[in-house]
């Protein structure tokens, strides 16, 4: 399964590349633009969120588990797309304090998630020949995160990957998740032209990763005994906060879904070079057309 997520992966890079370096290569002058990101998280995975039990999506939303994001990127613009880099901070969260669901409210659980991305974005503009229409744009790529799940006991945050709390340190155990991971970046923008090389863009986008321990729960519970012994007094406390006892292998989360966030904000774009035109970036050398080329004749021959 791995195996053919990373090959699905490849594919998109090398399809992202060959429609990128096709259109560059019709422009004669590229333009580069760099920009300031401010903007909200919000991560959908077991805890919280809505009344489903792990990730649904936009529909896993709680708007108290909104955090900060900030970043910022760079990108060179030739005729309809560009191509990004694009580095992010941002603090995820999630607190079963926040659902309504019964499960989700008796197990107790909350977590901070500190999590930086690098990114490579391609983004398209569908309609940058219509005006009116041509500052709206969509966009997917592929980026690299590093996240680090932690919790709150006696006023402290405590790292959990650390600490196995679902038997991950056990001798016939799966192992510590990794704290880096593969995400998939895609969404959609629309740019406001604030003055020639400046623009205001308010950007959508979402982020499927390849992990269900962004906020470390995925599957079930273990025996606290033994993960005392392996792992330390505190992996049982922090494993099961329920106020209710707990047998072992009862559900903890649900591992058929991989954890996802997304994120809502503001870039604010300047061009570094060429003109920003409107809200694309029109090339001040854009290919002949037979049409333009009759005209130069007209204009030749009087």
């Amino acid at each position: 399964m791995k195996t053919i997520k990373i090959l699905r992966i490849q594919t998109l890079i090398i399809c992202l590349l060959i429609l990128f370096s096709s259109n560059a290569q019709t422009y004669k002058s590229n333009s580069w633009s760099a920009n300031l990101y401010l903007g909200a998280s919000n991560m959908m995975g077991d805890l919280g969120g809505s009344n489903f039990i792990g990730s649904r999506g936009v529909f896993d939303y709680d708007f108290r588990a909104t955090r900060l994001a900030v970043g910022t990127g760079i990108n060179m613009n030739t005729g309809a797309f560009s191509l990004g880099l694009n580095l992010l901070f941002t603090r995820l969260a999630g607190n079963d304090e926040y659902s309504a669901q019964d499960f989700q409210v008796d197990r107790n659980l909350c977590v901070r998630t500190d999590l930086f991305e690098a990114s490579f974005l391609t983004e398209y503009r569908p309609f940058s020949r219509t005006k009116g229409f041509n500052r709206f744009y969509v966009y997917t790529g592929i980026g690299g995160i590093y996240y680090q799940p932690k919790t709150k006991l006696n006023d402290d945050w405590i790292k959990l990957r650390t600490l196995g709390t679902e038997g991950q340190y056990f001798d016939d155990g799966p192992g510590p998740y990794s704290e880096l991971d593969v995400v998939i970046p895609y969404g959609l923008g629309y740019k406001f032209r604030l003055a020639k090389s400046t623009s205001l863009i308010l950007d959508l986008g979402f982020r499927k990763t390849f992990t269900d321990y962004l906020d470390d729960v995925s599957t079930v519970y273990v025996d606290p005994v033994l993960l005392a012994s392996s792992n330390g007094i505190e992996s049982p406390i922090l494993s099961n906060r329920s106020n209710t006892p707990k047998v072992i292998g009862d559900e903890r989360g649900n591992p058929d879904k991989d954890d996802m966030y997304f994120l809502l904000g503001l870039k604010f774009e300047y061009i570094l070079g060429g003109k920003a035109g409107d809200g694309c970036y029109y090339n001040r050398n854009p290919p002949k057309t037979r049409s333009t080329k009759i005209n130069q004749r007209k204009m030749f021959t009087r």
